[in-house]
């Protein structure tokens, strides 16, 4: 009897551990962690002299509350030993800014730590709902892009380049929540036939009916910080609006490759557990046509060498 009472209360002391563990880390650890997610994605539609081209997708700074200066500057550091190309950045850069109200100094210190980021190629943003929380806020978070050398995309499109005429096309919209969106604006100019890629903050923006779907070869969203806590098999603890039904990782909808980052900061409250902070890192890589011509020219040369051996017999 009294073997079974101390096998039970080792058991329980050991769960009782493990999960003080688990809740030390996503508290203490884990919202400090700013994990980089690599992928590579192939196209004929992309140029040749945009192989290899690295893009860094990064959202939800949530700056002012619990992300502070100490935290941020950890993380722009590891955003730039990734030497991106391109950066974009997805909204929010203060969490809840009409309750915590970010005086000049606080602008200023953001201002400076996101004019660090380095991307050759360009940084560009899109609002997320709480940069739209009001006209003031607006203003106050698009001087602040603009200084720390943020193009703003609010509605419209734009061309990259790397050197050359040939390009891609990044689309930006408004925020879902708080924002408007003028989709017939922001793709008053795009070509189907160029590979396209479209930033926004809520990833549901995507069942919007009228969103040309197949003028999208890849969509970047936030919002929903990966719901901050995300159980493996069960999956998030809870939803928001404007990310229910992909607030999540990476998904195929039509021809789009939509992938939902987890976001940088916090809200509500300053823990993570199976949903750190992430940056997105995708590469570019314009050589599947290359590779079918490398095929095709490897089956007409053996198809060469064969008459050859046939003809000499």
């Amino acid at each position: 009897m009294i073997k079974r009472l101390l096998k039970t209360v080792s058991v329980l002391i050991i769960i009782a551990l493990v999960l003080a563990g688990i809740f030390f880390y996503s508290i203490f650890v884990s919202v400090e962690n700013l994990t980089v997610s690599y992928h590579t994605i192939q196209s004929e539609k992309i140029p040749a002299d945009m192989n290899d081209i690295q893009i860094a997708f990064i959202t939800d700074l949530e700056y002012n509350h619990f992300m502070d200066k100490d935290r941020l500057t950890n993380m722009i550091q590891k955003i730039n030993e990734v030497n991106p190309d391109i950066v974009l950045f997805g909204g929010d850069i203060f969490d809840l800014p009409l309750t915590y109200v970010p005086n000049d100094a606080t602008k200023q210190e953001v201002s400076q730590l996101l004019k660090t980021i380095q991307a050759p190629l360009g940084k560009f943003a899109v609002l997320g709902e709480q940069d739209n929380v009001d006209k003031n806020v607006k203003s106050m978070v698009t001087d602040i892009l603009k200084t720390s050398d943020f193009e703003l995309l609010n509605n419209r499109s734009i061309r990259l380049r790397n050197g050359s005429q040939a390009s891609i096309t990044l689309i930006g919209l408004d925020s879902l929540i708080g924002g408007t969106i003028d989709i017939s604006k922001a793709f008053s100019n795009v070509n189907q036939e160029e590979f396209n890629i479209l930033m926004t903050h809520c990833p549901d923006t995507i069942q919007l009916e009228e969103l040309p779907k197949t003028n999208i070869d890849l969509m970047f969203a936030g919002h929903s910080h990966g719901s901050q806590i995300y159980i493996p098999l069960l999956g998030a603890l809870s939803s928001d609006e404007g990310a229910q039904k992909y607030n999540h990782g990476k998904h195929t909808v039509n021809q789009t490759v939509l992938h939902v980052s987890n976001g940088m900061g916090t809200t509500a409250m300053d823990m993570r557990l199976f949903s750190p902070p992430q940056m997105l890192v995708y590469r570019l890589r314009s050589d599947v046509k290359e590779e079918k011509t490398e095929a095709k020219d490897k089956q007409k040369n053996d198809t060469n060498t064969s008459n050859k051996k046939s003809n000499s017999e």
